[in-house]
């Protein structure tokens, strides 16, 4: 059984020319004008985390012909494009300001019951998604933690989440992705040959090397369908640094066997396995936490508190604790009287997969207030040697207490920290390119440009540690470090990228100005026209 939702106004088919009410000039549909196209120009656009900026013309097609309308206008004025959909990206990968193309027109979700396989739309939300997989008792084996993100955005970042602890990034279960170049052609993408090298280098490519559709994803039976699917947390609390590394290394037969594996086949059920830490009054505190979903009521709902998306008091509480001793102090009233490691805790099953929606909203409505809501997240990728455990566990408590270090230097702990384990996969910029490795997720809070100064310096000094120790930065969130130590940590990947760049896009014309920052030496920015 095949179901197939469409969402937003459509011109045209995403696969076609059909409807619209196109002219017919011998039988062949006219291409649309570029002024049919809706646009905004020198449009104000930013990262979720508040610090980068551009001012770009903002197109949102809805059709493959409206895209080779844009492409074509790019190659005659020399202009170069972005691609955009639900601005929750973190630096500058979503920006440019030039010519931006927001995705969000193609929006579809058609899901495949038998074959256990969902096809959205590259701007569907995943919001919209988990929605529809919910009603027929599905769940995406991945997913990030805000509705607002969309497939485009994420599989374009091979994302984490807390579910990738056990099963691994977002790329594991991509079974085709549908890719539109530069020149117009149109190109079905998967991990066998002949389309696997460019496959694994678009997962992961941050928008670089054309325009994604639709993707194909393998999903997850947790409930029959109709019956509501609930999420049950038990936490457990940690003696030690040392203690929460080792109960973060999974069990062999809790694992995804390797990328593209079946999991019907194997019987694997996802599973959540993930830790905080955070800085109290009294000191730092952890804690490792199992998520599991179950299908039905019988588990009373008693969600965790950052799971209550429409909690009254959640935007004041995500103001109040960017400051760092109010922090401090909410983590610790929070630490004594709402964590009870006693009994599990059992949440809707949106409120679980999408918390970081009330940290979204808190951002929307400090921002429209003039409010300085400046987010900055490193993820920090630890490598982890299935043949050594111990001497990968010491690494990683010895960056985490490097983390402590830097952090009470200048008195400003992170608002949080959290690390899982991921295994190792083949998408060329992906930080867990060929090793397993545990991803540190720091967060801090800026409230001026000082305090953000002082932010980034702290960052590209946990970044150089971070390469002494063998591991690489997460390309997805912020980067801060020096352009040799990302050299170093991508040097399997890079020249492979831009032969496949050249490949795709041979005149230049996808900007990311993300990755030319970051990368000088291999993406260069080309001079582009006045624009027209």
């Amino acid at each position: 059984m095949v179901a197939r939702f469409v969402s937003g106004a459509h011109r045209r088919s995403a696969r076609g020319g059909e409807g619209g009410g196109a002219a017919y000039v011998g039988g062949a549909p006219l291409p649309p004008r570029l002024d049919e196209i809706p646009r905004k120009p020198l449009c104000m656009l930013q990262g979720y985390g508040g610090q980068h900026h551009s001012c770009g013309d903002l197109y949102t097609p809805a059709s493959v012909e409206e895209l080779r309308v844009l492409f074509g206008m790019a190659r005659r004025t020399g202009r170069r494009i972005t691609f955009r959909a639900g601005a929750q990206s973190f630096d500058g990968q979503a920006l440019n300001d030039d010519l931006v193309i927001s995705m969000t027109g193609f929006t579809s979700i058609e899901i495949d019951e038998e074959g256990a396989q969902m096809t959205v739309g590259a701007g569907t939300p995943w919001g919209a998604i988990a929605r529809e997989l919910a009603a027929r008792g599905f769940v995406p084996y991945t997913v990030v933690s805000t509705s607002h993100a969309t497939a485009g955005g994420t599989v374009s970042g091979d994302c984490l989440s807390r579910f990738s602890g056990i099963g691994g990034k977002e790329g594991h279960y991509v079974e085709r992705l549908t890719l539109l170049t530069l020149d117009g052609q149109l190109l079905s993408l998967s991990r066998d040959e002949p389309t696997s090298a460019l496959f694994h280098a678009v997962i992961g490519g941050l928008g670089y090397l054309g325009a994604v559709l639709d993707v194909t994803y393998r999903i997850a039976r947790v409930a029959p369908a109709g019956t509501p699917i609930r999420v049950v947390t038990q936490a457990t609390r940690c003696g030690s640094l040392d203690e929460l590394a080792a109960m973060l290394v999974p069990r062999a037969e809790q694992l995804l066997p390797s990328e593209g594996g079946s999991a019907v086949e194997d019987g694997w059920v996802p599973e959540a396995l993930y830790s905080i830490a955070f800085h109290t009054l009294a000191g730092s505190k952890s804690m490792v936490l199992r998520s599991r979903y179950v299908a039905g009521t019988s588990h009373e709902l008693r969600p965790l508190l950052n799971h209550r998306r429409g909690y009254p008091l959640r935007v004041p509480i995500e103001w109040l604790m960017r400051t760092s001793v109010v922090s401090q102090g909410v983590w610790t009233i929070i630490d004594r009287f709402v964590f009870d490691v006693s009994r599990p805790n059992v949440d809707e099953l949106m409120g679980f997969l999408f918390f970081m929606d009330g940290n979204v909203l808190a951002n929307r409505i400090g921002q429209a207030l003039g409010a300085p809501m400046i987010t900055v997240q490193q993820t920090f990728m630890i490598p982890y040697d299935p043949g050594a455990p111990e001497d990968s566990l010491r690494r990683l408590v010895d960056f985490i207490n490097r983390i402590h270090e830097i952090a009470t230097r200048d008195g400003t702990p992170p608002l949080l920290l959290d690390v899982l384990h991921i295994q190792g996969d083949r998408f060329l910029l992906s930080a867990n390119y060929g090793a397993d490795g545990f991803a540190v997720t720091v967060a801090f809070a800026g409230s001026d440009e000082d305090s953000v100064c002082r932010i980034r310096l702290r960052l590209t000094e946990l970044s150089a540690h971070t390469l002494e120790l063998g591991g690489r930065v997460y390309l997805v969130k912020n980067v801060h470090a020096t352009a040799e130590h990302l050299q170093a940590m991508y040097a399997h990947a890079l020249p492979e990228f831009v032969r496949l760049k050249e490949l795709v896009d041979p005149d230049g014309l996808l900007r990311n100005e993300f990755l030319e920052r970051v990368f000088p030496a291999h993406f260069r920015p080309a001079p582009r026209l006045a624009r027209t």
